[in-house]
């Protein structure tokens, strides 16, 4: 339905030949900010996990293989098995703590989406996300920071009465410690991001201020994160056709190519590479399932 919504007045001939006139060296470009970024992924997620004497590799492996398994699984599947896999590289670490760790890691991201919406408004960009979409984001980074910051009252009183998730209450408590080092790798990650968009729709011949740069990138990310489709796809692509076209004035068959081409670098660039990290690790997808590993 979103690929209906998102594409239903597009002519495939000309986007086709829009994407194939794309600036190569921009694409190439986007590629390395996408690796960079799982690069940084993986040393927060290291420092959230307060394993820093760990293998920088393992991390990386399990990051590129669960964003390769999102690809084709629904529901962000992929979290799951990066959950189980580094479960079974560290044997002493339980699934459902490194879970409750990546559950912390959302909230992090939805508290920089926050603290990004808050900096438009403080510029006084109000119209950039539109009037309830802002709303929603404040509310949000309200959220989060009680979560970062506060005392884990409501947590502590559930382990009271489910005393079954100690674990995932445990891995979840962890975004509020390291607060300072996962600040400052969170605004490196979500700087990259940024860039990544400018870049990419740079590659297409789309130039937009760094607002609504920065608008855009946080509309799409929200996007990304909701557990709707594989990939996001449809989702990301209806997006990014609205903030381009309804809410910034792109032509329409321009905003539908940057939503092909943006989509499509990261999908490319995880299928490749998570594969590739498949194959180097010697993993089977069945034995990341298999119960007795774990």
């Amino acid at each position: 339905m979103c690929l209906y919504f998102a594409f239903q007045q597009a002519n495939i001939r000309d986007i086709a030949t829009t994407i194939t006139q794309a600036n190569f060296i921009y694409i190439l470009c986007t590629l390395i900010i996408t690796g960079f970024t799982f690069l940084v992924r993986s040393i927060r997620w290291r420092i959230l996990l307060e394993k820093t004497n760990s293998s920088l590799h393992s991390f990386s492996a399990t990051v590129h293989i669960g964003y390769f398994l999102n690809n084709i699984l629904p529901l962000r599947g992929g979290d799951l098995v990066r959950a189980k896999l580094f479960s079974n590289y560290h044997k002493n670490t339980r699934m459902s703590y490194v879970f409750g760790s990546l559950v912390g890691e959302k909230i992090i991201d939805l508290w920089m989406i926050g603290l990004f919406t808050i900096i438009l408004i403080g510029l006084g960009y109000t119209d950039v996300l539109g009037t309830q979409f802002t709303i929603i984001l404040i509310g949000t980074y309200l959220i989060s920071s009680l979560i970062i910051f506060g005392k884990h009252t409501i947590s502590s009183q559930l382990l009271k009465y489910i005393p079954v998730l100690e674990n995932f209450i445990d891995g979840y408590q962890l975004v509020s410690k390291n607060k300072l080092h996962l600040f400052g790798w969170s605004i490196i990650l979500w700087t990259t991001f940024v860039f990544y968009v400018s870049v990419a729709l740079q590659s297409i011949g789309i130039n937009l201020n760094i607002e609504e740069v920065l608008g855009l990138t946080i509309l799409s990310s929200i996007v990304t994160s909701m557990p709707l489709a594989p990939a996001a796809i449809g989702t990301y692509h209806l997006a990014v056709v609205y903030c381009l076209n309804g809410l910034y004035g792109v032509h329409l068959e321009d905003a539908q190519v940057a939503a092909v081409v943006m989509h499509s670098i990261f999908f490319v660039y995880t299928i490749i590479f998570g594969y590739v990290y498949l194959l180097t690790e010697s993993i089977d997808i069945k034995s990341i399932t298999n119960d007795k590993e774990n």
